[in-house]
């Protein structure tokens, strides 16, 4: 019988009883039901030992740089490789200091300076490249990258960041002799990390 046929039961001799006709009826009919849902049952495990990989590839899209992206973008706490080790979002902002640091560093006395080590005692400061850390990361990674938001990020939301870095720290800041100014230092909210936060402090980077 194939398994797309419609299952009609043979025909049987007639018997005196009426209910024993209409068990061996219902029998058959079970009995041919019972092996559509052994076939079915085969081809679902064929789809599942098929499927694995496809998942994982979907997955890794995520993580993915797009075209225009020359060089290795920055280690993040949000990578699918990085997901176990237990990073905070603070470890992806430090990691993409680092990075922006190596990047956009300009010609000496442009807007383009390097962002200071001292940035996380500086509140206003730390929450500015936290924004920039991660409104890059959605222009240019995984499946929300998009190329006129690329664009965006580096025609508007980088120049306007760069400008305003004198609002939040002091001239002295810029040649690593930090000074306090403006608003006090904080601890962030992921401070219970207290090696990363120290870590970070100090200008090193993580890979």
């Amino acid at each position: 019988m194939n398994d797309d046929e419609e299952f009609v039961p043979r025909n049987r001799p007639r018997h005196d009883d009426g209910a024993g006709a209409a068990i061996e009826a219902l029998t058959e009919i079970v009995g041919g039901l019972t092996a559509k849902l052994a076939a079915l049952r085969g081809r679902i495990e064929t789809l599942e030992t098929d499927a694995p990989d496809e998942p994982a590839e979907e997955e890794n899209k995520h993580d993915q740089p797009a075209s225009w992206v020359l060089f290795a973008p920055p280690a993040a706490a949000e990578d699918r490789r990085h997901r176990g080790d237990e990073h905070t979002p603070l470890w992806t902002v430090r990691n993409f200091v680092g990075w922006y640091n190596a990047t956009f560093l300009g010609t000496p006395g442009s807007s383009a300076r390097a962002i200071p080590p001292c940035w996380t005692e500086h509140p206003g400061l730390a929450q500015e490249v936290a924004v920039l850390a991660y409104s890059w990361r959605r222009a240019n990674i995984g499946t929300t990258a998009n190329v006129r938001d690329a664009q965006l990020w580096l025609q508007q939301t980088r120049p306007g960041f760069a400008a305003r870095l004198s609002d939040w720290t002091h001239s002295h800041c810029f040649d690593r002799r930090h000074r306090p100014v403006g608003a006090r230092c904080r601890p962030t909210r992921f401070a219970a990390d207290a090696a990363e936060q120290d870590a970070i402090s100090s200008g090193e980077e993580t890979e």
